[in-house]
């Protein structure tokens, strides 16, 4: 093996190859006579002479030769090929040098060759195609395999092999396969590496991946370069690596091998190497253990070549050809061998049909040759093949059977079916994994076995086996990495001062949390690998600051995430990537709100009309008892029979709101009358309730409306602080500025909102609802009003590209399904009644504790007053005694007694009592202790005035905030170089060249230019100290072919530098040699940014770089929002290679080129047509076109023509129009008028006195070369200018630092002998790399401005002007910098800026567009102009609200359509669709396979229930959601209605105990402080207990008629009846709850549960829910149940799982909300298990697609969304939301405990009173039984009259009788009688209101 340099030399295209087939041609030694030289045979030639270029030793070369050797053995040994004909095969060893291998070239031509076979390298073909264009001699290179050799450019190029186009496409497959997005690519930076990588990105951008980062070596690297690039690439994101080599180096294993030395071949990584290495395996078997164990894991390609009987037998033969010419053992075949042996039969074919056809071999000099004199050059040494073009026709339509399988050459010249095989490199070998080809993509199988069946049959079933990867693991990489490994994320949070609980920054810097941090790590949590990271937060701890300023950061690199409330809006979705949202928050509007009242009769509603009878049917019975109980014993209920039924009605009616003034007496109607209080009590509670809810939900009223009332007012708008409602209202709604008021906290919002406009206050606020929600959860007074108007989301933001955003994405989703996201929005946001999304569907049991508090206050009123009480008794006691204390002493136990005795007795005897005494012991006092005696006692209770704790709360709000924006400024200072004063003697004239075409529109301004500055210079001495430029022009004449032979003419002399050429095409040529030479090239119009300083050390470039004008039109593009260009172009290395720049600038930004339309240089006019016409039929309508000044008007006149200059079009052409324009100011008026509105670009160089100088000078310069008029001076007339000043300075240098002209013979071309060149003619320049330097080093200022070459070898500062082509002249619409971008202003001025001042400020001024608009373009168009879209529907049998296919095709409608056809309607463009329904009208339709033929081209879009799921968006592109519908499950609940016994569970047991023992201490209380002051608290004992406890729960409904007279009775019974007032409201709200807020329950609790299960489930026919539960839950597929229609859902789950049915039926929600709007019997458990929505799809990459989501959002904001769906979609009472719309009314049986209680109660009550009476009755009946017996019917109306008659008449006649009977027995008679006597006193005046005073008598005197 060669070392890697001296096969570097052979293969670089920076060596000599196009320099030296020039070379071939311009030299000879022999002078040969003119004249041509004819073959001129009628007969077929013994010979034919063929040519052959290899490195016999290289890999492809030592293979390649063996092969070829044996095909022409083979075709010379078979007469039936060439009819006796032998092939004559000479064949040259190029021994790794591309000097060597042109020569070899042009010395094979030189003859009577008549093809030529190679070369071999890619960057050598590019030169000889050149040779063999103009020689007409046809060039098959089997081993040339870059996609730029193209049949445009060079016609007699053939590649015999597949084209590099076919490998990219496979290797892209691969990427998109294992779905990775970016790629690292790693290549020789000359044609065939950077050709080939371009193909490669082209590739991947069709599958929507790319190149994230190309990293070009040069050929001949060191190791030190490979490491250096390497140690770069490894910090990098992507750890997938495509390395581009040649087979032929070691470069490819030296850069593998590094890796491997890096750990970079490790776990994670993944690489694929090109054929290259395949290639390389396949040779040379013998590779060391080292070499293979560092290529483990990788995967490679290798060209596939199916098996075949011709080629098992070449195979076989190889080790017997093998043997012969390697010594050193075995040597592989790899596919370049069977390439090459086919190439040889493909040749001789041709030859045979060539002859067949009437060709002769024939040859003739070059004409144009003859023009060129001087030099030694025999110009008829090059001779051209008269048979060239017959030859190349019949190469190419050969179709023969080889080797390599069918051969044939498809129409765009490449060989039909490219196939590689797909290789992993495993252990000592390697493994098959797979297959690809053109036509059916990666699969397991042969090609061949596959091009039968239909190309769209493989679209989805890609297929390979498995992989080992790099670290020996079988799993698949994930294909990226953080970059800059080892550094933690860099994450910035908003410090916000306001709604803390979605972020918030602590007082440390480590301190962060809230909702959208837990949300983070959470989502964290589930990624399959660690994130280091790190929070920053982002404020002034002032204000909250923007959302929008912290993701530019971001952009700029200060941040590497943005976590927090960062709203996905479209200006920031220009700079990030937002991940999937994680919660809904789009703006809203709050306002205050009034409650309004219900309809007149809305109080009848809350009872049912059963409820109500049986309600009144108790009253009417409960007054009834009472009546019965009470009118024996209480005047109030007797009297006249009317009276007594009125009695009874007023009675029991006003009990219902405890208005009865009626006393009950007696122990059982008290005992009713309590229980039916009870019972009232709960009624009126409940009704209370009901009531409350049918007066108060949802019944509320604003002034605001929504955001249109708002927007149409005048009043004040607040909004949050930092917020981008603030820009959105004032843009979309046109809201001034001075309507909005910033606002900060929650407070602030309040405080607003309640002074209003009138107080300076606002009229609403504007806010995300996330916030609102917050802030509306504990404030009442407010509400959103109005639809919520943008439809949007929070989302974690990451950089362009980053796949974190995606892999967040898919973590959030999974916290959605498993419930993690609402637990963190429950922890941090849950809401409170006030909230808007309803009441708690939960009801807490009213507990103990929650009344603690106002049991002790209660509990200690009472300890405190018994307290005050006893002090005051035993004060009256002591001074009674002291009274008293002559009645002698007696024991502590009777002292106890009197006390208690003392106590007991009524206060009035006392005070008489004390009062006669004191009369009878002295009047003085008595008088005094009377009074003091009658007065009020007070109770004082003083608090200290200085008794107060004062507690004092002060808060400090501190807020560290850190700025972690590292803003590294670096000067670089460079070192002066010494300047040696050894100085050789400066020549007097130094000789430089320049290659021009004179009458080119750049050539004839440049010539003048460039001797302008000749003559400046030579007449300033200063510059060169006498020494003068001697400048020597050549015309090349517009030839390619002429200029390359002008550069080596001066090669022949001692020019030191040549100016020039003109062409890049050229230029690459021309640069190999001034590389082998050491001759600097300087170019002022050889813009082509492949022209790298890596591959072309010697080529400088003097003007700007096309890379430059590539970036300002992609920043024009994306300034004006358009996505795709079209791209037409020359197809040479100027115009290939300038569209492939511009391809990744506008890549970089997110556009791209939709279509390549390359051009041949000599285009006909029909050509162009065709190329038009063919893109006038495409979507895109914005051109970008790259060409030369004629060529390029000739292209816009046929568009004008073809009317593609009109409105709607735009065309941006490069700066050959603004250099046409300038130059010649006489275009004509037709011209001019093909360009109106076009874009040009020009170079711009800034304004200075220098310029305005030569400006001035330049009609007098112009006017002695042209007589025709004056020649306009363009932009590369002054770099052509400052050019010569740039090399005149650098020889300046170069003299010096003692440099010196000479020139030494170049020793490798002494080598070569024979042929008719002179290659001694050709010198290198010593000095060449000096001179290098000092060129490179110059720093000047020029008539361009400053002049200086930056690291990269460009000119400093690129600028261009953005023209305008407006009538007769261009208008001047502004600059782009490559510092600023786009500006108004010129570059020079914003040079002292910050650059990222420029980001969010780019600007033009107007443009008038094609059509004489000012309108801007869309854009695109539907391609196909005039057909309609075609638009595919689902078909569906169910859920026809949503689409509906009618009789006829065209009849379809429905709430999908509605929303498709309005945002159509927004457009500002017309769409001509037509609907095509899809489906078998039986079932519903697959969506899936609906989008799969849209993308097969059956459909140009999808309209209808269409999730958006990853499988789907693979196919497709979808606009925003215009509905929320994820997967949840339905399943049958059962209310759990109040049960008979529901009263009691608003208390707890405990709180029932407690409140019952409370009532009766409070009842105790009372009476111990009130017995001896009130009369209502005396009399007997047991009188006395009823007393306590009538009053005690007759306080529970404030019914008590026991007056309290003291004042320590009357404190404690306000408190009392305090804490009963909120017990009885506590005890309403709580009942109201349980009665009246829907129970429901379903042992199905979510999916989870579902899928735990072993239950049936029911999904929707065609719906995507089917895979998803089976490879997402595992369920298997029998257990799912395929379902059709609403009906059959219903049915399934009626039936159940037992009778056939399902447990539950999993679906979309918003099909489960419609099905749930008529079936209350079902509802939605568990949480919505999947976040997704319906969208419309549209082809990939379709314009359509942002058009009509923007569309959508508009829908939205307008309202318009919410109507459509209120008309399709509108849900009835059993709506899944959960809110009832309807009342729930109160049914009989939740109250019948009460009334089976009540009724109880009057049925016990009734049988007591019924047996006292038979007791009292049966006494008097045997009292009076002398009075005879009577019947029974008389026994019966006598009873009857004795329970009428009055209790105390029937008292006092049996008293009278049993005086009458025994005297014995009056006398004890007498005693009870005397009990209790009652006074009845009625006042007739007063209306009948009866006065009663009952006296109790002592039963125990009192003794002193």
């Amino acid at each position: 093996m060669m070392s890697g340099g001296k096969i570097g030399i052979f293969e670089s295209g920076n060596f000599i190859m196009n320099l030296v087939w020039l070379l071939l041609l311009v030299f000879s030694n022999a002078c040969s006579s003119d004249g041509e030289v004819s073959i001129n045979v009628s007969k077929r030639p013994d010979v034919v002479n063929i040519g052959s270029i290899f490195t016999f030793e290289s890999v492809i070369g030592k293979v390649a030769k063996v092969a070829i050797e044996a095909a022409i053995e083979d075709v010379n040994s078979n007469p039936a090929v060439l009819a006796g004909t032998k092939l004559k095969l000479t064949m040259h060893d190029s021994n790794f040098s591309g000097l060597l291998s042109i020569i070899e070239a042009v010395r094979s031509m030189g003859g009577d060759t008549v093809a030529v076979i190679g070369p071999q390298s890619s960057v050598t073909a590019h030169v000889i195609s050149h040779v063999a264009n103009e020689l007409h001699v046809p060039l098959l290179s089997f081993s040339a395999t870059d996609p730029t050799l193209s049949s445009l450019q060079y016609p007699f190029f053939v590649r015999t092999t597949q084209n590099d186009l076919f490998q990219m496409a496979a290797i892209a497959d691969i990427v998109k396969y294992y779905e990775w997005r970016e790629v690292i690519t790693i290549y020789v930076d000359d044609d065939h590496g950077r050709n080939g990588i371009a193909a490669l990105g082209d590739q991947l951008a069709a599958r929507r991946c790319k190149i994230s980062y190309k990293a070009p070596l040069n050929p001949q690297a060191s190791q030190a370069d490979i490491r250096d690039v390497l140690v770069k690439v490894a910090l990098l994101e992507s750890r997938i690596f495509v390395v581009h080599s040649n087979a032929g180096w070691t470069w490819g294993l030296d850069v593998l091998a590094l890796a491997q030395n890096l750990g970079m071949m490790g776990t994670g990584y993944v690489w694929i190497a090109t054929n290259w290495l395949s290639t390389k395996l396949d040779t040379d078997a013998s590779l060391p253990p080292e070499a293979i164990n560092n290529i483990q894991g990788l995967i490679t390609l290798r060209m596939y070549t199916p098996d075949s009987e011709l080629k098992r037998n070449f195979v076989s033969r190889w080790s017997n050809l093998t043997s012969k010419e390697t010594a050193s053992g075995p040597m592989g075949l790899n596919s370049y061998g069977l390439y090459a042996y086919d190439t040889v039969w493909l040749l001789a074919h041709a030859i045979d049909a060539f002859f067949s056809q009437g060709g002769s071999i024939s040859f003739s000099n070059d004409s144009r040759l003859k023009e060129l004199y001087g030099g030694c050059l025999n110009h008829n040494a090059v001779s051209i093949f008269n048979g060239g073009n017959l030859l190349l026709d019949s190469i190419l339509q050969v179709n023969m059977t080889g080797v390599t399988g069918l051969y044939k050459f498809a129409s765009d010249r490449n060989i039909i079916r490219p196939a590689f095989e797909v290789i992993n490199v495993i252990g000592t070998g390697v493994s098959k994994i797979g297959h690809w080809s053109n036509y059916s993509g990666l699969s397991v199988v042969p090609p061949e076995t596959l091009y039968m069946k239909p190309p769209d049959a493989f679209m989805s079933t890609q297929q390979l086996y498995g992989v080992i990867w790099p670290g020996q693991t079988i799993e698949k990489p994930r294909g990226w990495v953080f970059p800059q490994k080892g550094r933690q994320l860099r994450i910035g949070v908003p410090n916000r001062v306001s709604y803390r609980e979605f972020v918030a920054v602590g007082p440390g810097i480590d301190m962060f949390k809230g909702y959208c941090i837990d949300v983070f790590t959470a989502a964290l949590s589930l990624l399959p690998y660690a994130v280091p990271y790190k929070f920053f937060p982002f404020g002034d701890g002032r204000n909250s600051p923007s959302g929008t300023e912290l993701v530019r950061l971001m952009a700029a690199d200060v941040y590497d995430a943005v976590v927090g409330d960062v709203a996905i809006i479209t200006n920031r979705t220009k700079m990030a990537d937002f991940t999937q949202p994680y919660i809904e928050s789009g703006l809203a509007v709050v306002a205050p709100v009034r409650k309004l009242n219900s309809s007149t009769w809305a109080f009848l509603r809350p009872f049912t009309y059963q409820m109500w009878c049986v309600t009144g049917i108790f009253f009417l019975v409960v007054g009834a008892v009472v009546w019965i109980l009470e009118h024996r014993t209480n005047d109030d209920f007797r009297g006249p029979p009317r009276r007594q039924i009125v009695t009874i009605l007023w009675f029991s009616f006003s009990t219902w709101f405890f208005a009865h003034r009626e006393n009950t007496v007696s122990t059982l109607g008290r005992l009713v009358l309590v229980i039916w209080l009870s019972v009232v009590l709960i009624i009126n509670s409940s009704y209370t309730a009901s009531l409350t809810s049918i007066l108060t939900v949802q019944q509320l009223s604003s002034p605001i409306e929504g955001i249109e009332s708002l927007a149409a007012s005048k009043d004040p708008v607040g909004y949050q602080q930092g917020s981008f409602a603030r820009n959105y209202l004032m843009e979309e709604y046109k809201i001034h500025e001075s309507r909005l008021i910033p606002l900060n906290t929650p407070e602030d919002y309040e405080k607003a909102l309640k002074d209003g406009p009138k107080n300076g206050g606002v009229a609403a606020i504007v806010d995300e609802r996330a916030y609102m929600e917050l802030f509306l959860s504990s404030r009442c007074e407010f509400s959103i009003v109005g639809q919520e108007f943008t439809k949007s989301g929070w989302g974690f933001a990451f950089p362009r590209d980053s796949p974190l955003a995606v892999d967040m994405s898919t973590a959030i989703l999974k916290l959605s399904e498993n419930g993690e996201l609402q637990r963190i929005h429950d922890k941090w946001l849950m809401r409170s009644a006030c909230s808007s999304q309803g009441a708690k569907l939960a009801v807490d049991r009213l507990e103990l504790k929650s009344f603690s508090g106002l049991f002790i206050i209660c509990g200690l009123a009472c300890s405190l007053a018994l307290l005050v009480y006893l002090i005051l008794m035993l004060q009256k006691f002591a001074r009674h005694k002291t009274e008293s204390e002559s009645s002698g002493q007696r024991s502590r136990s009777g002292r106890l007694q009197t006390f208690l005795s003392f106590v007991d007795e009524k206060e009035e005897p006392v005070k008489t009592r004390s009062k006669q005494r004191q009369l009878e012991g002295g009047s003085s006092r008595g008088t005094d202790e009377d009074a003091s005696m009658d007065g009020s006692m007070r109770i004082r209770t003083e608090m200290p005035s200085n008794r107060g704790v004062g507690l004092e709360l002060e808060g400090n709000f501190v807020m560290n905030l850190v700025w972690v924006a590292l803003l590294v400024f670096c000067n670089a200072c460079s070192s002066d170089g010494g300047v040696s004063n050894n100085v050789s003697k400066r020549p007097d004239v130094v000789n430089i060249g320049s290659i021009l075409t004179f009458e080119s529109v750049i050539g004839k301004v440049a010539k003048i230019a460039m001797e302008a500055a000749v003559e400046d210079v030579n007449s300033n001495p200063t510059v060169l100290a006498g020494t003068k430029l001697k400048l020597t022009m050549h015309d090349s004449n517009f030839s390619g072919f002429s200029g390359i032979i002008e550069a080596l003419r001066f090669m022949e002399g001692d020019t030191v530098a040549l100016i020039g050429p003109q062409s890049s095409v050229t230029a690459h040529v021309i640069s190999h040699v001034a590389n082998e030479l050491h001759v600097p090239l300087l170019s002022f119009s050889a813009t082509d940014p492949t022209l790298s300083s890596l591959q072309y050390p010697f080529f400088v470039r003097t003007t700007q770089n096309d890379l430059f004008q590539m970036a300002a039109i992609a920043d024009i593009v994306k300034y004006y929002e358009w996505r795709e260009v079209i791209a037409i172009y020359v197809d040479d290395d100027h115009g290939r290679n300038g569209i492939a720049a511009l391809g990744d600038q506008l890549a970089a930004r997110r556009c791209k080129i939709s279509y390549k339309a390359p051009l041949n240089p000599q285009a006909s006019q029909a050509d162009i047509r065709d190329v038009l016409v063919k893109v006038a039929l495409l979507e895109s309508r914005i051109f970008v076109i790259h060409s030369y000044a004629g060529w390029g008007l000739d292209v816009l006149a046929l568009a004008q023509y073809l009317g593609m200059m009109d409105t709607g079009y735009v065309w941006i052409a490069t700066n050959w129009l603004s250099t046409k324009l300038d130059t010649d100011a006489s275009l004509h008026p037709e011209a001019i008028n093909n360009i109106q509105g076009l874009i040009t670009l020009r170079m711009y160089t800034p304004d200075s006195e220098l310029k305005r100088n030569f400006v001035s000078r330049w009609s007098n310069l112009t006017g002695k070369e042209t007589a025709s008029g004056p020649m306009g001076l363009n932009s590369y007339g002054l770099y052509a200018y400052d050019t010569v000043w740039l090399l005149a300075h650098a020889i300046a240098a170069f003299f010096s630092q003692g440099g010196s002209i000479s020139f030494s013979k170049d020793t490798r071309l002494n080598e070569l002998h024979g042929g008719s060149l002179n290659l001694s003619a050709m010198s290198i320049f010593n000095g060449g790399n000096l001179l290098l330097d000092n060129i490179l080093q110059v720093n000047m200022t020029g008539v361009t401005g400053p002049y200086k070459f930056a690291s990269d070898r460009n000119v400093i500062r690129p600028a261009f002007e953005v023209i305008n082509v407006i009538g007769s002249g261009a208008t001047r619409i502004g600059y782009w910098s490559n510092y600023s971008g786009l500006s108004v202003v010129p570059p020079e001025t914003l040079y002292m800026k910050p650059p990222d001042a420029f980001m969010s400020t780019q600007k033009l001024y107007g443009v008038i567009w094609p059509g004489q608009t000012t309108q801007k373009p869309r854009g695109w168009v539907f391609p196909q102009n005039g057909r309609q879209l075609r638009i595919g529907v689902p078909n569906r049998v169910s859920y026809r609200e949503f689409i509906a296919v009618g009789p006829g095709t065209e009849m379809v409608k429905g709430y999908c359509i509605d929303v498709f056809t309005a945002a159509l309607n927004l457009l500002p463009y017309a769409i001509p669709y037509k609907f095509f329904p899809f489906g078998d009208d039986r079932n519903n339709p697959s969506c899936t396979e609906l989008v799969r033929l849209m993308t097969a081209d059956v459909y140009d879009a999808v309209v209808g229930d269409v999730a958006i799921i990853t499988n789907r968006t693979k196919m497709a592109d979808f606009t925003q959601p215009y509905i929320e519908s994820g997967l949840a499950v339905v399943a049958p609940i059962r209310k759990l209605n109040s049960s008979s016994w529901a009263f009691l569970r608003p208390f707890s047991y405990q709180m029932w105990c407690v409140t019952g023992f409370f009532f009766l201490m409070v009842g105790a209380v009372v009476w111990i402080l009130e017995h001896r002051l009130n009369d209502d608290f005396r009399g007997p004992p047991r009188r006395q207990i009823v007393t306590i406890l009538w009053f005690s729960f007759s306080t529970l409904f404030f019914a008590h008629r026991e007056n309290t007279v003291s004042t320590l009775g009357r404190l404690v019974l306000v408190i009392w009846l305090f804490v009963v007032l909120i017990i009885n409201s506590s005890y309403t709200a709580s009942l109201t709850s349980i009665l009246t807020v829907q129970q429901l329950s379903s042992p199905i609790k979510g999916i989870e549960s579902l899928a735990a299960s072993n239950d049936p489930i029911g999904y929707q026919q065609g719906s995507f829910a089917r895979n998803y539960l089976m490879e997402e839950y595992n369920i298997h597929e029998s257990r799912l149940i395929p379902l059709n229609t609403p009906e059959d859902y219903e049915k399934a789950l009626k039936d159940g799982p037992k009778n056939g049915g399902v447990a539950a039926v999993v679906d979309e929600r918003a099909y489960l909300e419609l099905f749930l709007s008529s079936r209350c019997e079902f509802s939605i458990v568990g949480q919505e298990f999947t976040k997704s929505g319906w969208g419309f799809a549209f082809p990939r990459d379709s314009p359509l697609a942002v058009d009509m989501s923007t569309a959508i959002l508009k829908l939205s904001e307008n309202g318009e969304l919410q109507r459509i769906h209120d008309k399709w979609l509108m849900r009835s009472a059993c709506s899944s939301q959960g809110a009832k719309l309807a009342v729930r009314r109160l049914q009989l049986k939740s109250f019948s405990g009460l009334f089976l209680l009540c009724g109880g109660a009057c049925s016990l009550a009734l049988l007591v009173y019924f047996i006292v009476m038979l007791r009292k009755f049966t006494r008097h009946y045997t009292e009076s039984e002398s009075s005879g017996q009577s019947s029974r019917s008389g026994r019966l109306q006598t009873f009857l009259s004795f329970v009428d008659e009055k209790e105390e008449s029937v008292k006092s006649g049996s008293k009278q009788r049993r005086l009458e009977g025994a005297s014995s027995r009056g006398t004890d008679e007498d005693a009870s009688m005397d009990g209790s006597v009652r006074i009845r006193t009625e006042i007739p005046s007063n209306g009948g209101v009866g006065l009663e005073l009952e006296g109790a008598k002592a039963t125990q005197s009192f003794t002193s």
